[in-house]
């Protein structure tokens, strides 16, 4: 079913057909951005507020909706997880990417809106905010190497991340291993 998540009305019918396609929605994982943004995400200064409106629209806007139309179903099965993707960007300050920053930041502020409000419902709302990811792409490119040996020499771990190493802990947040882990 393809969707955008800066359409709320896209979002719930992507919730619906979920609903349709498997009965329900116990399990929710948000992970979205417009990343063609990136560049045009200058500093506070030059930025267009375009920018700022679609980053906020996509990552925020669409984390919101996603959880607005998931959880009443959630709670109507009891309870379910909801795993919602940020940033290290939330919390490292760079000299760009304000707004793709401000939107990773706004997610942890939701996600523990949702923990807090929620969690003795049987809800559990937790956010995973991975910084440098040896992703594919990254991986395939000719500065890897660089790229690589610079998130290094600013982490306290002997490599980087792996997209395995994310997924291992967003199934370990939404299984009942993490029942215990909320916020």
């Amino acid at each position: 079913c393809a969707f955008d998540l800066a359409d709320p009305e896209s979002v719930r019918a992507l919730i619906d057909s979920a609903v349709a396609g498997f009965g329900g929605v116990d399990l929710l994982f948000n992970v979205g951005s417009d990343m063609s943004l990136l560049r045009a995400d200058t500093d506070v200064v030059d930025i267009d507020f375009e920018v700022w409106d679609r980053t906020m629209a996509v990552t925020l806007r669409g984390y919101l909706a996603s959880m607005k139309h998931a959880l009443p179903l959630m709670l109507s099965r009891g309870g379910g997880a909801i795993v919602n993707m940020s940033s290290a960007a939330a919390f490292i300050g760079e000299p760009t990417r304000p707004a793709y920053a401000t939107a990773k930041a706004g997610i942890g502020a939701l996600t523990r809106h949702v923990a807090s409000r929620w969690g003795r419902e049987g809800i559990r709302c937790n956010a995973v905010a991975p910084g440098f990811t040896g992703t594919d792409a990254m991986r395939a490119a000719p500065q890897w190497p660089d790229l690589e040996a610079a998130a290094l020499r600013g982490t306290r771990s002997t490599r980087v991340g792996y997209p395995a190493d994310i997924a291992a802990l967003v199934t370990f947040l939404m299984s009942d291993d993490g029942a215990w882990v909320n916020g």
